[in-house]
C-alpha cells in the first residue's frame, strides 16, 4: 500500500497479505484509496482500481462460461430429444423386419451422425446376411459381450472410447479402423429368450460416444428397438413355419 512499510505495524500488515481480498472486496476502503491518489500526487498510494477491474473482468467472463455452458448443455439436450423422437418415429413405421434392418444400418445411423453399424443376432435365418451390417453369431458370443460390456435390463447402453477394444472391429474389419467411439445397445427381450441381439453404433468421433456422456436416450433407443425387433422377428418366425405346413 505504502512504499514506506514501517509506517504499517508489521502484525497489520502481515494480515493484510494474508487477507488481501479484505480491501479488494470493500468498496468504501477501495473508493477511499481512489480518491486519495487523486488528492495526492506524491506517489506514495498504489491504483487499485486495475486490480478491481481485473477482478470484475474475472468473474464477469467466469460468468458467462457458466452461462455459455448451461444454454450449450441445453441445446444439446434438445438435439438429444429430438433425434430420439425422429429414430422412435422411424423404428415404429416399419411392419417388415428386413425394413428394420435396413433403417437401423441407414436411417438412424444418420440421425445418430454415426459413422458404422453392426447388428449382432444369435441362432437366426442366413438370409438376412444380405445386409452387410447384418452378423449372425453364436449366442454365446452375444453372452460374452454383455458380460464384458457390463449390459443389463437395466443398463442397456454401454459407450467405449478405448480404440484397442471396440466391440465393432471385430466385425468390419478395416472399416473399424477408422472408429473412435462406440455406442453397444442390447436389444434385451423378456419373452422370448431365443431372440438374443446387440446392435453397435461406431463414430470416427471420438466425443460422440464418450464414456463420460450419459447414456439415458440410448437406453430409451435400445429399449424402442427391442420391442419392434423381437415382434418383428417374431411374425417373421410363425410367418415361415405357417409356409413350411
Amino acid at each position: 500500500m505504502i512504499q514506506d512499510n514501517k509506517k504499517i505495524p508489521k502484525k497489520i500488515k502481515d494480515i493484510l497479505i494474508q487477507n488481501p481480498h479484505w480491501i479488494t472486496n470493500d468498496l468504501d476502503l477501495l473508493n477511499q484509496i481512489i480518491d486519495s491518489e487523486n488528492k495526492k500526487n506524491t506517489g506514495n498510494v498504489v491504483d487499485l482500481r486495475d486490480i478491481f477491474l481485473k477482478k470484475t473482468k474475472s468473474k464477469f467472463e467466469k460468468l458467462s462460461k457458466i452461462h455459455t455452458h448451461t444454454i450449450t448443455a441445453a441445446y444439446e439436450n434438445f438435439l438429444g430429444a429430438n433425434n430420439l423422437h425422429r429414430c422412435i418415429i422411424k423404428i415404429l413405421e416399419q411392419n417388415k423386419l428386413e425394413e428394420l434392418i435396413h433403417i437401423l444400418c441407414d436411417d438412424i445411423k444418420n440421425i445418430l451422425k454415426c459413422s458404422e453399424t453392426a447388428l449382432l443376432v444369435s441362432n437366426q435365418c442366413e438370409k438376412f446376411l444380405k445386409n452387410p451390417n447384418f452378423f449372425n453369431v453364436a449366442e454365446e458370443e452375444i453372452q460374452e459381450i454383455t458380460k464384458s460390456a457390463k449390459l443389463t435390463k437395466n443398463s442397456l447402453a454401454k459407450l467405449n472410447t478405448n480404440s484397442q477394444n471396440l466391440f465393432i472391429s471385430h466385425y468390419l474389419n478395416k472399416t473399424a479402423s477408422k472408429i473412435c467411439s462406440e455406442a453397444v445397445l442390447y436389444l434385451s427381450n423378456d419373452f422370448n429368450y431365443n431372440n438374443k441381439a446387440i446392435l453397435i453404433f461406431g463414430s470416427t468421433n471420438k466425443k460422440l460416444f464418450n464414456e463420460t456422456n450419459k447414456t439415458d436416450y440410448l437406453n430409451v433407443l435400445a429399449k424402442v428397438i427391442s420391442i419392434q425387433f423381437n415382434n418383428l422377428m417374431d411374425y417373421n418366425n410363425e410367418r415361415k413355419a405357417q409356409n413350411n405346413f
